[in-house]
């Protein structure tokens, strides 16, 4: 006599399959939690942040913040530029600097887009997001692990050169929410020699939208006018991933690196000839170091904390330390906006 109930996936909150009941395999162990063997039981961790920590939108960011807490060892494995095997056709033109201070481009030939690797649309799902195809799923892996939100263009649906420009007002897109939006001179897009695309740093279009059968992709990593965004995002009333890190700041430094991480994913997930990389603009934010009085260490915290550990911490969160005090020189790490 059975007392259980047969469940589809979307009833157990594991997907958004509901087309009939889980089947197991026959080797899945009778009496065992269902979790455990699902591997499932990841403890989950929810955090609210303040606008001023975009560094930690991206688990590599809170990662940091907890080893510098001594709260574990930081992974931090260097990312190797991917060789070009061929110059980028597509050329990048950007009107307004303020809008848009970098902007970095590539394409890959070839690729074979599908349903991504269980390790992926299990990381996912552990979120909340629903796995879609490899290429949407890797943009939706470098927001959410590296806070560095990217575009995918289906490069066949693209039309020639990209400008990247203020809208002309009365211009629409259909954005990939299945909205169209009338657009006005103050949001700034990206666009082909057809029109509007993409909205910068908020949504993509989707009429260069990926499918199935897309095999040349361009990549699109950029660095966008926060406030910009942000007033942008209000006005058409989208909250969307890629706003919420943009508007905040996201680390200027890894607008590239960024571009080759997606691009060893979409080479790995799924195959494909990569060109070399278009930069326009600037990859790196300013210099920034300032003068630190130690006394405000207790003055702002309430405590009394020793040079010698405040150079440790400070250190392990990228930050450099120069002098003895009682005023030491900090220089601070380019995702601390």
């Amino acid at each position: 006599e059975s007392r259980g109930m047969l469940c589809s996936a979307a009833e157990l909150q594991i997907s958004e399959d509901h087309d009939g009941i889980m089947e197991l395999p026959g080797d899945a162990p009778l009496g065992k939690g269902y979790a455990d063997w699902a591997g499932l039981g990841d403890p989950m961790i929810e955090i609210n942040l303040t606008p001023n920590r975009q560094d930690c939108t991206g688990v590599h960011g809170i990662a940091r913040d907890l080893a510098a807490a001594d709260m574990g060892k930081f992974k931090d494995p260097g990312i190797k530029p991917i060789k070009g095997e061929f110059p980028c056709p597509v050329q990048v033109k950007v009107e307004d600097a303020t809008l848009c201070p970098g902007f970095a481009l590539r394409l890959v030939r070839g690729v074979k887009n599908g349903p991504s690797p269980e390790w992926l649309q299990k990381r996912l799902t552990s979120i909340g997001l629903r796995p879609i195809n490899a290429l949407v799923d890797i943009t939706n892996f470098m927001t959410y692990d590296r806070a560095r939100p990217l575009h995918v263009f289906d490069a066949k649906k693209v039309t020639g050169n990209l400008t990247v420009r203020r809208a002309k007002d009365g211009e629409t897109l259909l954005a990939l929410d299945g909205r169209t939006y009338t657009l006005d001179s103050n949001v700034c897009v990206i666009a082909d020699e057809h029109g509007v695309e993409s909205l910068a740093g908020i949504m993509g279009g989707e009429a260069s939208g990926c499918d199935d059968n897309t095999t040349d992709v361009l990549i699109e990593s950029a660095l966008w006018n926060e406030i910009n965004i942000a007033q942008t995002g209000r006005k058409l009333g989208i909250n969307s991933d890629a706003r919420y890190r943009f508007e905040r700041g996201v680390d200027p430094a890894f607008m590239v690196p960024g571009l080759e991480l997606a691009t060893r994913l979409v080479l790995e997930l799924c195959g494909g000839t990569p060109s070399e990389n278009v930069v326009v603009g600037k990859q790196f934010g300013e210099d920034r170091v300032i003068d630190f009085p130690l006394t405000e260490v207790k003055r702002l915290a309430g405590i009394e904390v020793p040079l010698v550990e405040v150079k440790l911490i400070l250190t392990r969160l990228g930050f450099m330390l120069a002098g003895t005090g009682p005023v030491v020189k900090v220089a601070v790490p380019s995702w601390r906006t």
